[in-house]
């Protein structure tokens, strides 16, 4: 791996688990929402601009993406 795709993983391990512990979910039912809405996938392709702020600004932007799609977490 190299150096960004190791901080792409290192956010979305970060905004999986914040959103876990936010959302009060066990990793399981989290996961399936992120897999269910390709959060890790938005993460990656956003990251150029994602990684300039902080994790917490990483999952408001993710809760914007459920929103937007009539999810309530």
């Amino acid at each position: 791996m190299n150096k960004t795709q190791i901080g792409i993983a290192d956010m979305q391990c970060w905004v999986f688990r914040k959103a876990q512990k936010k959302w009060n979910m066990s990793p399981s039912e989290c996961a399936d929402i992120f897999k269910k809405y390709d959060l890790l996938g938005f993460i990656s392709e956003c990251y150029d601009l994602l990684h300039v702020s902080s994790y917490q600004c990483a999952l408001e932007d993710v809760e914007e993406i459920l929103r937007s799609k009539g999810v309530a977490v």
